[in-house]
């Protein structure tokens, strides 16, 4: 989640994933600092990005 994202507000996403670890579900919460709402501003918070992305469709697969 983007720490300067005006349109969903960091403390939404923090809302949302402590009601996800409520009800037991394996979740993350990913803070990218100075990002906006599409996390691309910086190449390395884009790669970034896309490697939680990607680790969490391995890890998830069936």
């Amino acid at each position: 989640t983007g720490e300067a994202d005006y349109r969903t507000p960091i403390s939404e996403a923090e809302q949302f994933y402590e009601a996800l670890r409520w009800l037991n579900v394996d979740a993350v919460l990913v803070r990218v600092p100075e990002e906006p709402h599409g996390i691309g501003r910086r190449p390395s918070h884009h790669v970034t990005k896309m490697l939680y992305i990607v680790g969490w469709f391995e890890k998830h697969k069936s």
